[in-house]
């Protein structure tokens, strides 16, 4: 049986080696769909994969922030949040970071049924840009408890405002963070999916068709792993919100269960990328074009003008110095 050195051990193990991995592979998979993304027209010009850039964003945005002071904490030892500044700040950064990208995510969801339906008036850059903005500032106003409630005592940052506790522990993440964004995803994510499958009988254009399959097939398989991802966060983090125990092994037992848990949540935000190029053979080849030829191609021009711009010296050589006729070679 483990003991309880041996379960402190093994958390901080994970956190610093696995919390490693999902930042590093976060970082590299969210620059390449935002490169993907923003590089190609057939994306520009799509609402949902502008839901998805931004969403890669925010996702790179929460990893660099929430996720690395996690695993320097946990996995390290260094806890910058003894500090009340940084402990208000972290809990900002990590609340609106966490809220837009549920919503970016749900809002593109919804958009891609609305984008198969008789409503897809609704679908455009315009409104989405709107929703965005809409949702950066509510969010923004809804963090600001963080700053006022969130503080330090003995080195700890936790929340001392009882009534701002329970708000916090029984609705914010269980319902805000859990049960509702989960919800949506799953509803409206079985009806993309039906109306991708009802798609092909109606009168499309076929550029439409393919698009709008690439972009459900990638967003359904995402969200299928979102969904696994919060599951067992969510279920762990109701049980333990009803357990009332001292007793010291169960304690570090549920935090390395915790640990676990909230290091799978965050990888949802890493493996975006890995899992549209698995969903979508299209987008492998997308991903190739662009890294292949566009950068490459932008590369070797470069190299090229380079090259041509450049002045070559004139050599003298002196091939007869009998008679003071030297030979000019460009």
């Amino acid at each position: 049986m483990p003991t309880i050195l041996d379960l402190k051990f093994a958390l901080k193990e994970v956190t610093a080696y696995f919390g490693l991995f999902i930042l590093i592979i976060g970082i590299i998979g969210g620059i390449l769909n935002v490169i993907i993304f923003t590089t190609l027209k057939t994306f520009r010009e799509t609402t949902c994969a502008f839901y998805l850039t931004f969403a890669s964003i925010v996702g790179m945005g929460q990893l660099l922030t929430t996720l690395f002071v996690r695993i320097l904490s946990d996995g390290f030892s260094i806890d910058p949040r003894s500090m009340l500044w940084f402990c208000k700040t972290y809990f900002f950064a990590s609340n609106w970071c966490l809220s837009v990208w549920l919503t970016s995510m749900c809002l593109a969801t919804i958009d891609q049924v609305l984008s198969m339906s008789k409503y897809r008036h609704l679908s455009n850059l315009r409104l989405a840009q709107r929703f965005i903005l809409i949702a950066c500032i509510f969010w923004f106003i809804h963090s600001l408890f963080t700053l006022i409630y969130w503080d330090t005592s003995s080195g700890t940052c936790a929340v001392f405002n009882p009534i701002y506790s329970i708000y916090f522990s029984h609705f914010t993440l269980p319902v805000l963070y859990g049960c509702l964004p989960l919800s949506i995803l799953i509803i409206f994510s079985l009806l993309a999916f039906y109306k991708a499958r009802t798609l092909a009988s109606r009168n499309v254009n076929v550029v439409r068709l393919s698009r709008d399959r690439q972009l459900t097939a990638m967003l359904l398989v995402y969200i299928g792993y979102i969904v696994i991802a919060i599951i067992p966060f969510t279920s762990f983090y109701i049980y333990i919100l009803n357990l009332y125990t001292t007793d010291p092994f169960v304690l570090v037992s549920n935090g390395l269960i915790f640990t676990v848990t909230i290091l799978i949540e965050y990888s949802m935000y890493s493996v975006a990328f890995y899992i549209y190029c698995c969903a979508s053979e299209r987008f492998r080849k997308q991903l190739v074009h662009v890294l292949g030829n566009i950068f490459f191609g932008r590369w070797q021009h470069w190299i090229n003008r380079r090259n041509n711009n450049q002045v070559l010296p004139i050599i003298t050589i002196d091939v007869c110095p009998t008679n003071n006729k030297p030979i000019s070679i460009p």
